[in-house]
C-alpha cells in the first residue's frame, strides 16, 4: 500500500490543502457578512429581543410592563449550641455540643406593584406559632401593615439539627425540655433582621423559573405504606417520590443574579439521631456552596447573592439513600416494619450515600447545589455538526457522535477564530466544539443569545414552539 507523502509539521498533502480550501471558505464568508452588513446603512442589525420571563405573580393591569422590586438578606440565628435539645428526632437526650454549620434565615421579598410578599426560608425544623407571631409582631413595630400575617411567610428547611424550646405546646415541650427563651430570641432576631436586609435591598428586577429532575438523592423511606394508595394514582406519578427540583432566580435589570430560592423534596436529615452538633444538614449545605460559588472570596454567611433552598412535599423522603440496615448486622432492616432481629427498631438505622453522616450531608448537598446551579450554554457547534447524517453527510473527515476533538481542526479554529472559553467548553462537556459561534460577534452576531420559546393550547392539546431539534 502506498503511502501519502507527508509535509511539514507531519501533515498529509490532503489535510493542508484542505485546511487552505477551509481557510479561504471562512475568508469569503466573512467578507460576504461585512459587505451585507455595511449595505445595512438604513435600519442597521436588528434589536436583540430582551428576555421574556415567565412571571411568578400576575403582573398588575395598570403596570403590566413593569418589573418586580425585589430584596433578598440573609441573617444568623444559630442560638445557643450546647445544652440545648435538637429539634426534629423527638430525643430529648439529643442535646447540642458545639457546631457543626451555622444556621441561617433567608427572605425574598417581592413587589408587582399590586401587592408584595415576603418569603422565608429558615435553617430550623419548622416554624412554630409563637414564633411566627413574635416574628410578626417585631415587624409591626418596625414596618406597620407593610408586612402583615397574610402576606409573610415563614419556612423551615426541616434540619433535624437545630436547636429546639421554641413551641408553646405541650407534644412539643416534652421532646425540648421545655419553652427555651434563649432558643427562641435568636430565630425571632435572626429572620427579622434577614428581612430587613431584603427591605433595604429592593431594586427593579426579573424573575425566571426553571425545573428539573434530580435522581440519585432521595428515595421513599415507607415504600411499603406507599403501595397501599390508590394503583391508578400511583400510576400517575413516575416515582414513588417527587425527584422535581424548581428554581426561581432573581435577576437585576441588568441581568446579574442577586438570588435564588428552590425546593426540593427530601428530609433534612442526612445528620442522624447520634449527632450532637448543630447543623443546617444538607439543604444548608447546598446554600453554603452555592452562596460561596457566586459571592467569590466573601466569608461564609457574607455577600449579596442569598441562595435559599427550603422545604415541600418531604414527608416520605429520605436522603439516606443506601437504605435502612442493622447497625449490629449490617443487613437490611425488616422491610414490613423497619426492625431487625437483634435490637428491634433502635438497631435499624438509615444510611448513605457518604461514609458518615458528614460526608452524607456533603454530598447530597452537593447534589441539590448542582442540580440548582445547571444553566444552558452560549451556543456552540460541535465537530459531529460538521460531520453531517445519513441524509447528507460532510464533505470532511468529521464523525458523527464524536466526543473528542481533532488537533489539527481545532488548531486552525484557534488560530483563525480563537480558542472557545473555559466555561463555553464545560458547558457543552462532553461535545468538542469545533465554532464557538456564541463567542462570534465580527461583522455580526453569529448566533442568538435568546431566542424565544412559546406554548399554546388548542382544546386539552398543548403546543410547545421550541428553535431546536428534539430528539
Amino acid at each position: 500500500m502506498a503511502c501519502r507523502k507527508k509535509v511539514c509539521c507531519g501533515a498529509s498533502v490532503l489535510e493542508v490543502t484542505l485546511a487552505v480550501l477551509f481557510t479561504l471558505m471562512t475568508a469569503v464568508s466573512i467578507t460576504l457578512i461585512a459587505v451585507m452588513a455595511t449595505r445595512k446603512t438604513d435600519t442597521g442589525p436588528e434589536p436583540t429581543l430582551p428576555p421574556s420571563p415567565e412571571p411568578t405573580l400576575p403582573p398588575s393591569p395598570e403596570t403590566p410592563h413593569k418589573p418586580y422590586l425585589i430584596g433578598v438578606g440573609r441573617a444568623d440565628c444559630t442560638g445557643p449550641p450546647a445544652e440545648i435539645p435538637l429539634m426534629g428526632y423527638a430525643s430529648p437526650d439529643q442535646t447540642a455540643a458545639g457546631i457543626h454549620t451555622r444556621l441561617y434565615s433567608r427572605a425574598f421579598v417581592i413587589d408587582d406593584g399590586r401587592r408584595r410578599v415576603v418569603f422565608v426560608t429558615a435553617d430550623v425544623g419548622m416554624i412554630s406559632q409563637r414564633l411566627r407571631l413574635e416574628v410578626l409582631q417585631a415587624l409591626k413595630v418596625k414596618y406597620g401593615d407593610l408586612y402583615r400575617q397574610d402576606n409573610v411567610v415563614l419556612s423551615g428547611t426541616h434540619t433535624h439539627s437545630g436547636p429546639a424550646g421554641f413551641f408553646q405546646y405541650t407534644l412539643f415541650m416534652i421532646t425540648s425540655k421545655g419553652y427555651i427563651k434563649a432558643s427562641i430570641e435568636p430565630l425571632v432576631k435572626g429572620i427579622v433582621k434577614s428581612i430587613d436586609i431584603a427591605h433595604g435591598s429592593m431594586k427593579p428586577g426579573r424573575i425566571y423559573r426553571s425545573r428539573g429532575e434530580l435522581d440519585g438523592s432521595s428515595l421513599n423511606r415507607s415504600p411499603h405504606s406507599y403501595l397501599n394508595n390508590p394503583e391508578d394514582e400511583r400510576h400517575r406519578y413516575k416515582w414513588n417520590t417527587d425527584k422535581q427540583v424548581l428554581v426561581l432566580k432573581f435577576t437585576g435589570l441588568d441581568g446579574d443574579g442577586i438570588g435564588m430560592l428552590s425546593w426540593f423534596a427530601v428530609h433534612a436529615v442526612s445528620m442522624n439521631l447520634t449527632n450532637r452538633m448543630v447543623s443546617s444538614d444538607n439543604m444548608g449545605y447546598a446554600s453554603y456552596l452555592l452562596e460561596q460559588d457566586k459571592n467569590r472570596g466573601q466569608l461564609p454567611g457574607q455577600g449579596d447573592f442569598v441562595a435559599g433552598f427550603s422545604s415541600s412535599n418531604l414527608g416520605d423522603v429520605s436522603p439516606n439513600t443506601k437504605g435502612p440496615h442493622c447497625a449490629n448486622t449490617g443487613l437490611p432492616c425488616d422491610y414490613l416494619n423497619s426492625s431487625c432481629p437483634v435490637g428491634g427498631t433502635k438497631m435499624c438505622k438509615a444510611f448513605g450515600p457518604g461514609d458518615d453522616m458528614f460526608d452524607s450531608t456533603r454530598i447530597i448537598g452537593h447534589n441539590i447545589y448542582s442540580k440548582a446551579k445547571v444553566t444552558t450554554c452560549p451556543p456552540a457547534l460541535g465537530h459531529s455538526f460538521a460531520a453531517g447524517t445519513t441524509d447528507g453527510g460532510g464533505d470532511l473527515n468529521f464523525t458523527q457522535g464524536a466526543v473528542e476533538g481533532d488537533p489539527f481542526w481545532d488548531g486552525i479554529r484557534d488560530a483563525i477564530l480563537g480558542k472557545p472559553s473555559n466555561q463555553t467548553q464545560a458547558c457543552h462537556h462532553p461535545k468538542p466544539i469545533l465554532l464557538n459561534t456564541g463567542e462570534m460577534n465580527w461583522p455580526l452576531p453569529w448566533h442568538p443569545q435568546i431566542v424565544d420559546v412559546q406554548m399554546i393550547t388548542i382544546g386539552s392539546v398543548a403546543v410547545v414552539a421550541v428553535p431546536g431539534e428534539m430528539t
